[in-house]
């Protein structure tokens, strides 16, 4: 049993997934595992920037929020069967 709230988050996210594919349109499997790895490493330095150099915490959550909106359009692409941009 999660004893945390996940429902606000995930929420958050999915509108955020919503929003993505309404201005991207629908994205390949390959396509959002690149969009993935730029997000995590965006993530990862806004951590070391908020950690070592009195960076924005802000960003950090920020950086979270489009990563995890990417993982709802990935699970999205993947049940669809949208798994590469060639014809």
């Amino acid at each position: 049993m999660v004893d945390r709230e996940w429902e606000a988050p995930a929420r958050i996210w999915a509108e955020q997934a919503a929003a993505n594919v309404d201005r991207w349109g629908d994205q390949s499997v390959e396509t959002l595992l690149l969009a993935t790895q730029e997000e995590l490493g965006e993530l990862a330095q806004a951590h070391l920037e908020a950690r070592d150099e009195t960076g924005d915490r802000q960003r950090v959550a920020d950086e979270l929020d489009d990563l995890a909106a990417l993982m709802f359009q990935l699970r999205w692409a993947i049940d669809a069967g949208e798994w590469t941009d060639e014809p």
